[in-house]
């Protein structure tokens, strides 16, 4: 069957005229043909819409596409794909962005559509998967990009795992002719964050085929945390104010002093000024901890005093500002890319193509220097010379706890990861017809690879320095300080006074033990396909048509560790090695591999009847056999139904379906250290072992307890299973033609998720201990009483059962696990109007708007999580409200844009705490009260303008983003992991001026 050339030529040109014009994510209903040719008529089967195999002449189709145009993506000023999908509304929850630094740093961004995360969100390029752990936006340079499709409705029986929320389809430029070359260059208004940038492309197309080539370059410096007020700080919030708080890892010492030294030695609280601190019968203070005086050798009693964390005004004293050393608020990166498109005729029947991409990036996360905890780190003997307590410190080889020494090792420099991540995807494959029917066919073999090498900066062989802290004496005939005892002495070792970390011979000794390791990982992706597509034979309202197709896939993951960091469990289940226990991890290996076969069936079943313009029935299916899980069908059943030709009323219902991932089955065990909030502050939740706020606490400032970091080990679990639910899409497209470039659009979703897949990550822990333990002892805030009733989960948390540290948490078991269902709802609304052409120029205005209703987690064990309108540590930002809104403007050579994208109001906490974590870091609050937090809408403007220099092609183009310098929210360290505030969501630099010229040869 054939279309008219006319007529195809101009719905093609109207629609890649109207995806050109809008601001980014506004235009919300337009589907594009993938291989369109504006210049001659077209078969039927060129035209492909994202979320569907079929080919069809249709531009709006059932499934709810937003798409993101040329032009777009130019006005944007963004380098990357990654910078520009993140604002849409559809995205909520933590997708990963360069923002991250703790927990982040490899430079990616992902996609979280729904706020689904990244895993039930996936990507494609030119319709083929990039498996998960491939996903990353920032390795597909802006300048090869034609237009970006985002289908956020479940899409599992068309593209198999993983399109649970829906795909980013991303589309390369085709038949380009000619040479172009862009510089590109951006700062922040305080002088930092500078971005550079450079592409070339080069294009040429015959009546036998065409390719284009590029390479881009781009490097973006750091914003550091010590130059943003919101972030130089580690704030705390307590109901009685906010405090300045810090880690009592501190390079002077945090040292539990044995009962016998307490209230000697003039240990007692005094203020800045040197005089005591009374309590409320007028007796001096006696402390259980001190610290050593700025300047001392630390090696007698007179070297130390009180340690305070804070002093009364609520600023530091002795607590360590983490936030103002090394930390991150943007991460570094520099990239490098090359890429190749290309096809040829080999007949008329047969066409060859080929799509290469390659993308190195370096990029680093950095934080604070090395804290050392002699509580699981290392052991101080009681016998070390410089040794002043005589009193053992840390945990020995045994597990058996002695008291707690804490110090912060800035010597050694920050603790740096840097990353140098190779991406190759490529398809090769062939297309044709068969024969003069309108039958199409493709086969194509898909590779990807990603090899990632990563070195640890700033951490210690604890091997090396074990016998250092050990005991030690002085020769009486030398005069030296030797390791070992008295004949007994260890050759090969020199003695470190740890109490003084600026002691020459200390630093010498550190440096000595310091540790780079290496690590590396593989993942390979192969994928073979092969497809027909046609029509099968008219019928009275029009032509049934339909795709069918198979696939075999394959992924593996194979990583490899240091030996210095391979990990073993010690007593307290905490991952231990020779290196801090944070960095500890084991090599990883394993995969799996799925055969499927799809089908679709395009059915029209009237036409041109009363109330009826045309009503169509989209069906498919999918089967998918996987060597590990077994067989499953994910179906789609879709109606597009047109009461009149202006308004489209669409609605879909499909099966989903996500798969485990690689990670998720064989990762092996990593140390880790997040901050985490033990929840037990209340008395008689059973989900606390017995043990109360007493004995809890995992750290201090100002004398309450705060979230603080403790040993986590996560890990892959071969015994988790895929997830499984029910996506639902109902809707509508309004284009009046009694109001021409108007266009209105509605659409309801419903997802709902069972067997969720629980995955090691950073938040993890915090929601092991807060939703899927303590919440279980307390399910929807009323307290159990039968210890049986409580969640299995809770056996992934280790507590200590003895010595000083009885009660406190000794390590999380992070592993990947199935719990629970969940289930969100909401609608994306949307309107763009192309304005009647003026004297004053062309206008072009357009909104589009994601209303989140319910997004609930139900982990399986009595309590449900509900996150609609709130911020949650582990899960993210689900602000009810996102939406993005634009103005265009043009005139001759004269361009402008105003872009204004919008952030609801959140909460942050709960006021049962059997719910989740209090907002505020008080300790002890009364039994199940917390206290959320409220926090109002953000609303950030972006300025473009640009001047085409038509004599010369050249287009140059200037903007500013975040006009206002809108600076995020405060969250505060209690709530968060980096930056005092949700460095996934908000603006993190402030106002930021970029320029752009591109020219054209």
């Amino acid at each position: 069957m054939k279309l008219d050339a006319n007529k195809l030529t101009a719905s093609v040109r109207l629609a890649l005229t109207v995806g050109a014009s809008a601001t980014a994510g506004l235009v919300g209903t337009a589907a594009y043909a993938q291989n369109a040719d504006s210049t001659k008529g077209q078969n039927l089967e060129t035209i492909v819409v994202t979320g569907s195999n079929i080919r069809r002449v249709d531009m709006e189709t059932a499934n709810p596409i937003l798409t993101i145009g040329q032009t777009q993506i130019q006005q944007s000023g963004k380098l990357t794909v990654g910078d520009l999908v993140q604002q849409l509304p559809s995205i909520a929850g933590a997708a990963v962005n360069p923002n991250v630094n703790n927990g982040g740093g490899d430079g990616r961004s992902t996609i979280s559509l729904r706020g689904l995360g990244s895993g039930r969100s996936l990507l494609l390029i030119n319709g083929h998967r990039v498996s998960t752990p491939l996903q990353d936006l920032n390795m597909m340079p802006a300048s090869a990009v034609e237009r970006i499709e985002v289908l956020a409705d479940g899409a599992s029986a068309v593209y198999g795992s993983d399109a649970v929320a829906g795909v980013v389809n991303i589309i390369t430029r085709t038949n380009y002719q000619g040479l172009e070359f862009g510089l590109d260059y951006g700062i922040s208004d305080r002088d930092d964050g500078a971005r550079k940038g450079f592409h070339a492309m080069f294009g040429h197309a015959t009546d036998k085929g065409s390719i284009i080539a590029g390479i881009n370059y781009n490097k973006n410096d750091p914003v550091m945390a010590f130059n943003r007020a919101y972030s130089k700080d580690a704030l705390y919030k307590y109901s009685y104010g906010v405090v300045k708080g810090g880690s009592s890892r501190t390079p002077n010492g945090s040292i539990s002093l044995p009962d016998n030294l307490i209230g000697t030695n003039d240990w007692f609280l005094k203020d800045t000024s040197g005089n005591y601190i009374l309590d409320s019968s007028g007796q001096k203070q006696s402390c259980d901890r001190v610290t050593r005086i700025s300047g001392t050798s630390g090696t007698s009693f007179g070297n130390f005093r009180c340690y305070q964390g804070t002093n009364p005004d609520g600023s530091l004293r002795d607590a360590y500002n983490y936030q103002a050393v090394g930390n991150y608020d943007l991460t570094r990166a520099e990239r490098t890319g090359v890429f190749l498109l290309g096809n040829y005729k080999i007949s008329d029947k047969v066409e060859a193509y080929i799509e290469v991409f390659h993308n190195k990036t370096t990029s680093n996360q950095q934080v604070a220097p090395l804290p050392l905890d002699a509580l699981s780190d290392t052991f101080i003997s009681s016998q070390s010379y410089y040794n002043p307590f005589g009193v053992n410190f840390g945990t020995d080889k045994n597990g058996i706890a002695y008291n707690q020494f804490r110090t912060r090792l800035e010597t050694l420099g920050d603790r740096i990861q840097d990353f140098a991540t190779t991406h190759d995807l490529a398809t090769v494959g062939f297309k044709g017809a068969f024969g003069d029917t309108s039958w199409n066919w493709n086969v194509d073999y898909s590779f990807g690879h990603l090899s990632q090498n990563s070195q640890q900066k700033g951490y210690l062989n604890y091997a090396l320095l074990a016998n250092s802290l050990g005991p030690s004496f002085q020769d009486p005939s030398s005069g030296k300080i030797l390791c070992g005892t008295p004949g007994n002495v260890v050759g090969g070792c020199t003695p470190i006074n740890i109490f003084n970390i600026n002691d020459p011979n200390t630093i010498a000794g550190l440096q000595a033990a310091k540790s780079d390791p290496y690590l590396h990982t593989l993942y390979q992706t192969r994928t073979a396909e092969a497809g027909v597509n046609g029509d099968l034979w008219e019928l009275p309202a029009g032509t049934m048509q339909m795709a069918a197709g198979a696939s075999y896939r394959k992924e593996y993951l194979h990583s490899t560790v240091d030996s210095t960091v391979v990990g073993t469990v010690n007593s307290q289940g905490a991952l231990t090695c020779q290196l801090a226990g944070s960095i500890c991890s084991n090599n990883s290996q394993g995969g799996y591999s799925v055969k499927e076969a799809y089908v679709e069936l395009l059915v029209p079943i009237l036409k041109d009847v009363p109330f009826v313009h045309s009503l169509k029935l989209d069906i498919g299916d999918r089967y998918s056999k996987y060597n590990l899980f077994g067989s499953t069908n994910n179906w789609k059943i879709a109606l597009e139904y047109k009461p009149i030709e202006d308004l489209l009323v669409r609605a879909t219902v499909s099966k989903v379906f996500r798969a485990p991932s690689v990670t998720d089955l064989y990762q092996g065990a990593k140390g880790d250290s997040p901050t985490a909030a033990d929840p037990c502050g209340s008395s008689g939740n059973l989900a606390c072992g017995g043990y109360t706020f007493t004995n809890t606490g995992t750290g201090q400032v100002n004398g309450v307890v705060v979230g603080n970091s403790f040993a986590h080990q996560n890990f892959g679990l071969p015994a988790v299973q895929p997830e499984f639910g029910k996506s639902y899409d109902y809707g509508f497209v309004y284009d009046p033609q009694w109001l021409p470039g108007l266009s209105v659009n509605a659409d309801f979703y419903r997802i709902t998720l069972n067997n969720v897949i629980i995955s090691a990550q950073a938040g993890t822990a915090q929601s092991i201990l807060t939703d899927y333990c303590f919440a279980s002892g307390a399910p929807n805030g009323v307290p159990i009483t039968n210890p049986s009733q409580l969640s299995p989960i809770c056996n992934l948390i280790k507590r200590y059962n003895t010595g000083g540290n009885e009660g406190q948490i000794a390590s999380v078991y992070e592993s990947a696990f199935n719990a629970g269902t969940l289930t969100t709802k909401g609608v994306d609304i949307g309107a763009r109007y192309r304005l009647p052409e003026t004297p004053f120029g062309n206008f072009r205005v357009g909104f589009q708007a994601t209303y989140i209703t319910e997004y609930d987690i139900q982990t399986g064990f009595g309590s449900t999580k509900h996150l609609a309108g709130k911020f949650d540590r582990a899960y993210g930002n689900f602000a009810r409200w996102r939406g993005l809104g634009s103005l265009d403007w043009n005139m001759g050579s004269f361009s402008a844009s105003w872009t204004a994208r919008y952030i609801g109001g959140v909460s942050i906490g709960y006021a049962n705490a059997n719910l989740g974590a209090s907002a505020n870091a008080d300790s002890n609050p009364s039994s199940y009260v917390g206290s959320p937090y409220h926090y109002g809408s953000y609303l950030y403007h972006n300025l473009a303008f640009g001047y085409n220099i038509e004599p010369l092609n050249t287009m140059v183009q200037v903007g500013i983003d975040n006009v206002g310098d809108k600076q995020p929210p405060l969250f505060y360290q209690q709530n968060v992991i980096n930056a005092n505030t949700d460095v996934n969501t908000y603006d993190t630099i402030g106002r930021y001026f970029w320029g752009k010229i591109t020219v054209k040869f």
